[in-house]
């Protein structure tokens, strides 16, 4: 993927801290369960993207209060 994510566009997106949960442990499933170099072709990202995805996830959780 070429272009960095802080460049991408952006979606304001409105979701449950259960639906929250399911994004951040999936993206960790898929780097835990598909092979490194079969990853952009199975979904756009390589390992650091969802790693960062995840992360920053992660940190709307924590603000929210949420336990993972």
């Amino acid at each position: 993927m070429s272009e960095k994510l802080e460049d991408s566009n952006h979606v304001d997106l409105k979701v449950s801290l259960r639906e929250l949960r399911y994004f951040i442990s999936c993206g960790m499933a898929l780097i835990q369960n598909v092979p490194n170099d079969s990853l952009p072709t199975y979904c756009g990202l390589n390992k650091d993207e969802i790693v960062e995805v995840s992360l920053r996830l992660r940190e709307v959780a924590e603000r929210e209060g949420m336990d993972m």
